[in-house]
């Protein structure tokens, strides 16, 4: 552009001192070929979309410019006669490419260029603007003049609390979240504040410039009057990236790893979140996180000279540096301050990732880390290091370097439709988002997709169009946009080019060609056909000699789209015409008279009704469950056939056919059953037949009745097994299919108990019958397992038995248990228990407060007679128990239902229930001295067997063992010492059960 204006400065000059013939005489070169519209339009370069510079040949003149630029809807707004360039507008959203390249293949055209934006370069109009030494250094300016950012990014400020009505970020704030309190209240904070200040300080001529003053703050507190955690940051994470950030800025961290947040820190990036977080100020390589974590941008900080500051930590974590001393920004109390940190620097990566972010939101984590790495200024050693990473971020580069959204949407500028060819189109557009491209009209109307929801790989996607709306009609000339749209989950955005369209296709009709018809059955005939374009158009039936009977239209002017054309099957003077073959003829013609097509419809006229004759394979269906009863019906021409089965009153039963049939015989078959699948019952019935010809004509016919007898054998449904365990009468349920004489048995064995009925009419569906658990003489049943018999017997002598069980069991379980056994911590307890008869059995065992403790058995089947269970002091996961009482339940329930359950203590200190005292006594002699003899009195309220051990102080050993039997109420024992020593003693009981009790007896107690 330099190059244009240079030349027009040159000419101005020579105008002074030389003739117009002289300046003409003038010749520049251009540096650039005309045909590299790769160079001329590059997207990066900032022109007008809507102007263009067109240098014409010298001899041009204004009516042939004017033909040339109306060729892609240009317009010259004004002219530089001396070296005749024209000033162009073009429709919003054109391709100026496109257009150049239309243009150029003019020779009368010499050059196309964009109408380049000169300006300088912005600088903020902040009053502080000048202590941000470090927005020069990233090349802010420059960067701005590109974006400053979108109001559809978020930042989310991982920190304490960011003052959110400060002058400078007021308006910007959303979401706000304390992961301490878990609400949005928190303590405006000096250092979160100075960090979102730094990241999105709003251009509003007060205080600071934002790196990225347009996009919006998230602010979430993770901090309390103890600090932060590890938790409340993970915490922090989640609730960013599920509240749709796009960039999170952590400007704090730990020495310690920790796998919960390098957990959602993976999280947050699979959200599509772009992570970044301070390196830390220890002036050590030891990694600190988030900073550290895979997928997180760890920053270091340098000095206004580009060196690293004394306090960054640095090491092979590093990814990027950015300036970190003397920075000014926000601070809480609505105030600025300098802060110095790679908490400053962090934030400044931050806003350089929310512009590119802003000028493609559809670039995943990966790619936005990629550009920022690639776009910056290489500090220190060549390439990456420890103390810099890949370099000081540069803004302006990240942003220059940040691709478009939609890098390329081709379409022609001119489209002329033949009704053969096709409009070409293509679009790139970023990676991983989903493309559509609409054509409408120029005020936005969409009259075709061209395409919806392709994903896009990076790469072209081509497409074409035939010129049609969605409706199949072709468009009117005239401009046209077509519109892209790409999104994914982080937004939308569109882009359109401007399309001027020229219909040179002739109009046509698409109609059927045969249709058929009765006057006398419909009234009239509508045929649908549709209109490709606007045009007149001519319809006239004619007779198949060609003659015409009859004119529709007469060059009328119709709109495209779907129209019809009906006929009530007269002629031009109102007379019916008679059967035959007649012709629709429909001819359209354009507003150029260009004719299109002309179409040829038969229409045959029929009023003769279909007719048909019905045979019955026989007057009497005798429907079994397999069995079928049919018909033949003879048509004699192609018709919608409807056969429905009516009984003698024409109430509906069956829907049997529905179809279109040719003329031919076809069968009917019927099994008996309605339209609910029931089998229909008893009586006479007919076929309900209606006939409809192509043409419409109807014929009703009902075919001679026939009989319906019910020959199913006869079936009867119950339940197979019952319980009979409580005394009195029991009700028994049975369902027949069809009615019949009812007889009913009991029987056990072979043997006949007892008959309930004999003979007895039942009506079809379901019955009952009752048995009060007795035999033919009133005796009442034992238990055990008997069959009751059904059987009936149908009016055609067909019959049917079914057999069911009563498993009968009128005795009652019971359980013999001792209400009290013995439970030490070493040994736990042992029970002997007693099943009157076989039962599944479940024992538990509960503490003091009812709290289940252990299952000992779980529903398993036992056998009758005494039984035995152990439990070893454990509970259900192998811990020892040590309380003193505890209880032991015992449920048993036998095949027939029958349940029992028992409730027995088991303690260290009880007695059983059946032992009222225990008395021990030492008989002394005149001198006071033992006897030779101990006594016992024992009381029980049944008989016990009492074993007596004997046993001295040394060594513990057994001297004599005693079996007494204790029958129920007082028993006295003396027993003899077998030596003068004082003895130790164990007097142990068993119950009838064989569970034991056993009883301490020291002599020197007494």
């Amino acid at each position: 552009m330099k190059y244009f204006w240079s030349a027009i400065f040159m000419v101005l000059c020579l105008s002074i001192t030389t003739s117009v013939a002289s300046a003409e005489e003038v010749t520049i070169q251009p540096k650039v070929s005309k045909f590299d519209t790769k160079v001329l339009f590059d997207e990066k370069k900032e022109f007008n979309d809507q102007e263009l510079i067109v240098k014409f040949t010298p001899s041009t003149s204004l009516d042939q410019r004017k033909t040339i630029l109306n060729l892609v809807n240009g317009k010259e707004v004004d002219q530089l006669e001396t070296g005749d360039f024209s000033f162009v507008k073009v429709p919003n959203g054109s391709d100026l490419a496109s257009i150049s390249k239309a243009l150029l293949k003019n020779k009368q055209v010499l050059f196309v260029e964009p109408n380049y934006k000169v300006k300088s370069t912005y600088v903020p109009q902040e009053p502080s603007y000048k202590k941000q030494w470090y927005l020069n250094k990233i090349q802010m300016p420059k960067a701005w003049d590109k974006t400053r950012g979108s109001s559809n990014i978020t930042v989310a400020v991982i920190d304490g609390g960011v003052q959110k009505d400060h002058p400078d970020l007021k308006g910007k704030i959303v979401s706000p979240y304390n992961t301490v309190t878990g609400n949005a209240n928190y303590t405006p904070d000096e250092h979160a504040t100075h960090v979102a200040g730094i990241i999105a300080a709003s251009f509003n001529k007060r205080g600071i410039a934002g790196i990225a003053p347009n996009v919006k703050i998230m602010p979430i507190n993770v901090f309390d009057s103890q600090g932060a955690s590890i938790y409340n940051v993970a915490l922090a994470l989640k609730y960013a990236a599920d509240h749709h950030a796009d960039v999170v800025n952590m400007s704090l961290g730990s020495e310690s790893y920790s796998y919960l947040l390098d957990y959602y820190a993976s999280y947050a990036r699979s959200k599509g979140v772009v992570l970044v977080a301070a390196a830390g100020n220890s002036d050590t390589y030891i990694p600190m996180y988030p900073a550290a974590l895979t997928g997180v941008i760890s920053v270091s900080a340098t000095d206004s000279n580009d060196r690293i500051t004394s306090f960054s930590n640095y090491g092979s974590s590093i990814d990027l540096a950015a300036p970190g001393l003397s920075i000014y920004s926000t601070i809480s109390g609505s105030s600025y301050q300098y802060m110095n940190g790679t908490s400053m620097a962090a934030p400044v990566v931050t806003g350089v990732a929310a512009l590119v972010r802003s000028k493609n939101p559809f670039l995943t984590p990966s790619q936005v880390e990629n550009i920022l790495m690639k776009s910056t200024a290489d500090l220190g050693n060549r390439g990456w290091d420890s103390f810099y990473g890949y370099g000081r971020i540069d803004a302006y580069k990240a942003v220059s370097n940040t691709p478009a959204p939609i890098s390329k949407l081709t379409a022609p500028t001119t489209y002329t439709m033949t009704g053969t060819n096709k409009a070409a189109f293509s679009i790139t557009a970023t990676s991983s988002t989903i493309v559509s491209l609409y054509l409408q009209t120029s005020s936005g109307k969409t009259v075709r997709t061209i395409f919806s929801n392709k994903a896009s790989s990076g790469r072209g996607i081509s497409a074409s169009w035939d010129g049609k709306t969605s409706s199949g009609t072709f468009v009117t000339s005239g401009t046209y946009k077509l519109l892209a749209k790409v999104s994914n989950s982080r937004g939308t955005i569109y882009k359109s080019s401007m399309i001027k369209v020229v219909n040179n296709v002739r109009p046509a009709i698409v109609v059927s060609s045969n249709y058929t018809f009765s006057p006398k059955a419909s009234g009239k005939i509508t045929i649908p056909y549709q209109l490709t374009q606007k045009a007149k158009v001519t319809a006239v039936i004619t007779d198949n000699k060609g003659k015409t009977i009859k004119e529709i239209l007469s060059n009328k002017y119709l709109s495209s789209g779907k129209k019809s054309i009906v006929w009530n099957g007269k002629d031009s003077k109102g007379h019916t015409i008679n059967d035959g073959t007649y012709y629709l003829i429909m001819s359209p013609t354009d507003s150029r008279n260009r004719k299109g097509k002309t179409k040829k419809v038969q229409i045959k006229v029929d009023t003769v009704r279909p007719s048909a004759k019905v045979t019955l394979a026989s007057t009497l269906f005798k429907m079994n469950a397999n069995n079928t009863t049919t018909a033949k019906l003879s048509l004699n021409e192609t018709s919608n056939i409807l056969v429905n089965v009516v009984n003698d009153r024409g109430i509906l039963i069956k829907k049997l056919i529905s179809k279109q049939s040719g003329a031919g015989t076809l069968v009917i078959s019927w099994n008996g059953k309605d339209d609910k699948n029931q089998l229909a019952p008893e009586g006479k019935y007919r076929y309900s037949i209606q006939l409809k010809d192509l043409a419409g004509n109807i014929t009703t016919m009902n075919n001679s009745t026939f009989s319906l007898q019910d020959w199913r054998i006869p079936s009867i449904q119950s339940s197979k097994d019952y319980n009979f365990i409580t005394k009195g009468t029991k009700t028994f349920t049975y369902t027949l299919t069809k009615p019949g004489k009812v007889s009913i048995d009991i029987y056990k064995g072979t043997a006949l108990i007892k008959t309930i009925q004999k003979d007895v009419y039942k009506a079809a569906g379901k019955q009952t019958f009752l048995w009060n658990g007795t035999d033919a003489a009133m005796n009442q049943a034992v238990d055990g397992d008997y069959q009751f018999k059904i059987k009936v017997v149908d009016k055609y002598n067909l019959s049917q038995t079914f057999t069911g069980n009563i498993h009968v069991s009128l005795t009652k379980i019971v359980i013999s248990y001792p209400a009290v056994v013995k439970f030490t911590t070493s040994r736990g307890s042992e029970v002997y228990y007693k099943l009157s008869q076989a039962a599944n059995v479940t024992i538990e065992i509960f503490n003091a407060w009812d709290g289940k403790v252990k299952t000992i058995l779980q529903n398993e089947r036992v056998s009758a007679g005494i039984q035995y269970f152990r439990w070893d002091g454990n509970d259900d996961n192998g811990y020892d128990e040590y309380d003193d009482n505890y209880f032991y339940v015992i449920t048993a329930q036998n095949v027939y239902g029958q349940k029992a359950s028992v409730k027995g203590q088991m303690t260290k200190n009880g007695n059983p229930s059946w032992l009222e005292s225990h008395a021990v006594e030492f008989p002394m002699t005149s001198e006071q001295t033992h006897s030779g003899k101990m006594q016992l009195t024992i009381r029980t309220t049944q008989d016990v067997k009492a074993i007596l051990h004997v046993y001295n102080y040394e060594g513990g050993t057994e001297l004599d063992k005693n079996e007494y039997a204790i029958k129920s109420g007082e028993n006295n024992i003396v027993y003899t010492k077998p030596n003068s020593d004082y003895l130790y003693y164990l007097v142990e009981y068993l119950d009838s059960l064989g569970n034991g009790y056993w009883y301490y007896i020291n002599e020197y107690d007494f």
